[in-house]
């Protein structure tokens, strides 16, 4: 049974030279898209069977460092796809649901009325891995604050940092900011008493789990110390799901 997302633009649709191209093309790692247009809108539907996007693969599981490795990869070699066939490489769309999943492999969705810069929608993408990641797995860490950092520098080279981000070991200061993180962690836990969970039960009305608040509380002061301005969302684009 053939599973299709769709995302639907309120702009009259036209067949053109970056649909023609996919159309008559196979492109590695990008997935399957058709276009259409109806009642003055642009609809563009992406075939993901057998596939689990992103967002919904890390709502199950944390990200490894190994799910990062595949990744990366993955989208270098789209990224050099996409450029080979003379497309536009800011149509490719990193945002975690249309980022899809299988046997070992991530597809990605190549949307021609994108108007966007994949420099900063990479960064946004980091956001979401320092948030999602194993804290377990110490490689994992080292990396994900390695992207988060250096994507916060101007015109950045995403091919080096992909590079640098699949060596036996990220360079830079990926470990220390992973044994920085731990030490407030552990900080975190001696302050964590009996009196001061009894008085978040009160003031909260339930009890928090002391290792969620632990975990989560360095990774939260990272990100605020490091935050970026927001780019803004995409206005009028939405995603649908059909089963045909």
């Amino acid at each position: 049974m053939e599973r299709k997302i769709t995302i639907e633009e309120k702009t009259l649709y036209r067949e053109d030279y970056q649909m023609c191209m996919l159309k008559a093309n196979h492109l590695d790692g990008v997935l399957k898209v058709g276009g259409r247009g109806m009642n003055g809108n642009s609809y563009y539907d992406y075939d993901v069977s057998g596939k689990i996007s992103m967002k919904a693969m890390f709502e199950r599981s944390k990200i490894t460092s190994e799910d990062i490795k595949i990744f990366l990869s993955n989208l270098k070699i789209v990224i050099k796809e996409v450029e080979k066939y003379l497309l536009d490489i800011h149509c490719i769309l990193l945002k975690p649901e249309y980022i899809f999943y299988e046997e070992e492999k991530f597809y990605f969705c190549y949307y021609p009325l994108a108007q966007q810069d994949l420099w900063e929608e990479f960064h946004k993408l980091t956001e979401y891995l320092v948030k999602q990641a194993d804290y377990q797995d110490q490689d994992c860490v080292s990396m994900v604050f390695l992207l988060h950092k250096k994507t916060m520098e101007e015109n950045y080279s995403l091919e080096k940092l992909i590079a640098e981000c699949l060596q036996d070991k990220p360079k830079d200061s990926g470990e220390e900011m992973y044994e920085d993180m731990k030490e407030k962690e552990d900080s975190y836990i001696k302050y964590d008493t009996a009196e001061h969970d009894w008085i978040t039960e009160q003031e909260l009305g339930s009890s928090i789990m002391r290792e969620t608040e632990n975990l989560w509380t360095p990774v939260k002061r990272f990100l605020t110390r490091h935050k970026k301005p927001k780019w803004g969302d995409w206005d009028g684009l939405h995603i649908e799901e059909e089963e045909l």
